[in-house]
């Protein structure tokens, strides 16, 4: 099998936490503030051929890129407690698949976990017809028949509709605008996709922040 050497940063941004527990081999690089190694105030390195079993993962800092017009960017950091709200700027980059949302951004019954998205061309489906630039809603996952699916609902003429879509649903698919706000909390746990950066306005004096 061959095996591939990546950054523990890289591979925590592309883990998809359904795969956990996994096991890592150290090939080489110095640990971070916090590890167990601390414990007696002593520094050092992970050994080469160390096994590393990672069981979870844990956000609890963001690194932020604050873009203001005409001045030079800045880089902060920000703990999960910041107080602030943000309002998320729409990823302009599209999604080729319903599959390739479903493995980027969370979905879920609830609420904050269910995004709103819209095509650039009419999306013909057997329940429903969604036109050019109407926006839907995925609401949550599950499997039938073999085949894994997405509930979506949409608002049409004050009705509300709902219909399936297949992950294997190829097209263009764009992110909504979103005019709520939220806090840095909530984005980490709802709105962050993976493998993508998420830009967002700050509620104080609606700054944007480009979130890593």
């Amino acid at each position: 099998m061959k095996r591939m050497a990546m950054t523990l940063d890289k591979f925590t941004r592309s883990l998809d936490a359904k795969s956990l527990p996994r096991v890592l081999q150290m090939q080489s690089g110095y640990y971070f503030q916090g590890s167990v190694y601390e414990l007696y105030g002593r520094e050092g390195s992970f050994s080469y051929g160390e096994l590393l079993k990672i069981i979870g993962i844990s956000v609890t800092r963001l690194i932020v890129e604050l873009q203001s017009e005409g001045s030079k960017t800045m880089t902060v950091d920000l703990s999960l407690d910041y107080p602030g709200l943000f309002r998320i700027v729409a990823d302009k980059r599209p999604y080729t698949s319903i599959q390739e949302i479903v493995d980027s951004v969370r979905i879920s019954p609830e609420c904050l976990g269910q995004p709103e998205f819209y095509c650039p061309e009419k999306l013909q489906l057997p329940e429903v017809t969604i036109q050019a630039g109407e926006s839907f809603r995925l609401t949550a996952l599950r499997t039938e028949h073999g085949d894994s699916l997405v509930d979506c609902e949409v608002t049409q003429k004050d009705s509300k509709h709902i219909f399936t879509v297949k992950f294997s649903h190829t097209g263009e698919f764009y992110e909504c605008a979103d005019d709520q706000f939220y806090t840095l909390g909530e984005l980490v746990e709802w709105k962050m996709p993976k493998g993508r950066k998420r830009t967002v306005t700050w509620l104080c004096g609606m700054k944007k922040a480009l979130i890593a």
